[in-house]
């Protein structure tokens, strides 16, 4: 069988149940051995508007979404027209007739009664099962394989709530069948059940976290960090940690903060406004040298800007945020995968450390589901940072180190006294103004950089250092920009691939052995300014030829990304 890469649109108002259609289809072809992609386009809005999701499913793993659909599923007609540019030339329409207004379009059409069908066979709020249903049929796949994912995906609302969506689901299938209707493409069962994960970048950031070891979980809700705090409410029995919804940001990085200072591990997570209001906590963090994970996503701004859209406009923010100066780590994964990972190894590095660690990410990384392998969980990693012996005489818990790192001792420890201040301290955490200790202090801290740094995975570089044209990029982007260069690659231009996730400290060395011998570095970047751009030349001394940019709010198709690195590979600029 020839390799299939499908792509489908769903499009309707928002509270029409979108998810639902984009969810349970995945679930069928993840369960029949393929790999799928999910990504949602949704308003700031509880109903009405223009919300779509688009599925792509493929038999080799990928990390965007399709270029062109082949079929669009239209909850609400009126909708169908904003997507028909993105249909390939043979792609589909699925309309209900009833709806009263039908695209003007030479592509196929199938008209289903979806409202009437779903008041026949349950209630009229499952019309988007009744469209499930016939997008499957339309794929010529076992209506079976949607048992499982519908009784899973209404598995909170009781079996005769499940019952009634199967029963629409099979309407619409025998509807499409009966019509004699189908896709010109078939997507059969390849295998069995492949155990793969199906996660979106929020659940992975939350596994990542409770398989560190969390303990706090403190948040404000804000999108696109929501997601991780409700996945980890959820499991919080289960996994043990207490998960608290606070008053603001300002309480949630304190709360955090006082867990950390009683020695238990703890996280929060918010967006960039959010972020804003924790930098006095951040700067804390430092001062106290007080072990704290911070989750921030990244969405347009500045202000409330697009609550529900996606940039990379807060990274520069990220690495210089808070006053003073003191060491950090920020890691910006890029998927699921990296997300697990990434946390994990945030947590190690901001216990063993004592310092604050951010995990940067976007929306479209948080929101956008996917296939991965199993996780396997790196046991080295989960290991608590040692803790000391008591002392033998009074504890100072700054005491000066080479690597900068101070005996930690829980308050409460018998016979010991821990005093920790946000003043400038000495040794033993008493408030002082010597200008000596001071000095002794901040270079002390800093001296944690260096330990940090060791603890950082390298950027990945594809498909090896020193190609002609090399492309940077660093979060959510790697998708994109990996297939895009694949496909230059096949074209026959000497292009090759930089992507960063351990951000800070920079890896300097690596970055620049990876691109000291191109002839041309191009950045990819959701963002106005160019912050990776800036970054290479501030930390590294490498000027970028030109960068691909997006601002609007939305992440990058392939084939723009492609176009881009193609246009200034040549050399051009307009």
């Amino acid at each position: 069988m020839a390799g299939i890469d499908f792509g489908l649109i769903v499009t309707g108002q928002a509270g029409q149940g979108l998810q639902v259609i984009a969810q349970a289809l995945a679930g069928v072809f993840v369960r029949s051995g393929y790999h799928v992609f999910v990504s949602q386009d949704v308003m700031s809005r509880i109903r009405g508007g223009h919300n779509f999701t688009r599925v792509r499913i493929a038999t080799k793993p990928v990390g965007a979404d399709a270029d062109r659909a082949q079929m669009l599923v239209a909850l609400d007609a009126k909708l169908a027209s904003l997507h028909l540019s993105e249909l390939a030339d043979d792609g589909l329409v699925l309309i209900d007739p009833d709806d009263g207004s039908r695209p003007e379009t030479g592509h196929e059409i199938v008209a289903v009664p979806l409202r009437r069908l779903a008041r026949e066979h349950g209630r009229e709020v499952m019309t988007n099962s009744v469209a499930l249903g016939a997008a499957l049929a339309l794929l010529q796949h076992d209506p079976e394989a949607l048992r499982r994912p519908i009784q899973e995906l209404f598995a909170g609302k009781g079996q005769a709530v499940a019952d009634e969506n199967l029963a629409c689901a099979r309407a619409g299938f025998d509807f499409v069948c009966a019509e004699g209707r189908t896709c010109r493409e078939r997507i059969p069962r390849i295998a069995e059940d492949a155990g793969r994960l199906f996660l979106t970048g929020a659940q992975a950031l939350g596994l990542g976290a409770i398989a560190a070891g969390v303990r706090l979980v403190a948040g404000y809700p804000m999108s696109p960090a929501t997601p991780i705090f409700e996945f980890c409410a959820r499991n919080a029995a289960e996994a043990g940690i207490a998960v608290e919804l606070v008053e603001d940001e300002i309480a949630a990085i304190n709360m955090a903060l006082g867990a950390a200072f009683a020695g238990a591990r703890a996280m929060t997570c918010t967006a960039g406004g959010g972020f804003c209001l924790m930098n006095e906590g951040l700067s804390l963090a430092g001062m106290t040298e007080t072990p704290v994970v911070i989750m921030v996503g990244m969405r347009p701004g500045p202000a409330t800007g697009l609550a529900t859209r996606t940039a990379q406009a807060d990274l520069l923010f990220c690495l210089s945020a808070g006053h003073g100066e003191f060491p950090r780590a920020v890691l910006a994964p890029a998927d699921p995968e990296q997300a697990f990972h990434a946390t994990i190894r945030a947590f190690r590095i901001a216990e063993e450390f004592q310092t604050p660690v951010i995990v940067l990410f976007d929306q479209f990384m948080a929101d956008a589901t996917r296939t991965i392998g199993n996780l396997q969980l790196p046991i080295a990693n989960l290991q608590s940072a040692e803790r000391q012996s008591l002392p033998e005489g009074a504890y100072r818990r700054y005491e000066a180190s080479e690597s900068g790192v101070s005996p930690f001792l829980r308050p409460g420890t018998k016979g010991q006294l821990v005093y920790v201040d946000s003043d400038e301290h000495n040794e033993e955490g008493h408030i002082t103004e010597s200008a000596e200790v001071r000095v002794r202090m901040v270079e002390k801290r800093a001296r944690k950089a260096g330990g940090i740094a060791v603890m950082l995975e390298p950027p990945e570089v594809w498909p090896g250092p020193g190609r002609k044209t090399m492309v940077v990029g660093f979060g959510s982007t790697r998708g994109a920009v990996l297939e895009a260069v694949e496909r230059l690659r096949g074209k026959g231009l000497d292009v090759g691939v930089l992507h960063i996730c351990d951000i800070w400290p920079f890896p300097i060395d690596s970055v620049r052995a990876a691109l000291e011998d191109s002839r041309r570095v191009i950045t990819v970047e959701n963002n106005w300014s160019g912050q990776v751009a800036r970054l290479l030349r501030q930390e590294a001394g490498i000027t970028a030829a030109g960068s691909v940019r997006r601002f609007d709010g939305r992440q990058f198709a392939v084939a723009e990304v492609a176009a881009g690195i193609e246009r200034l590979a040549e050399g051009k600029t307009g």
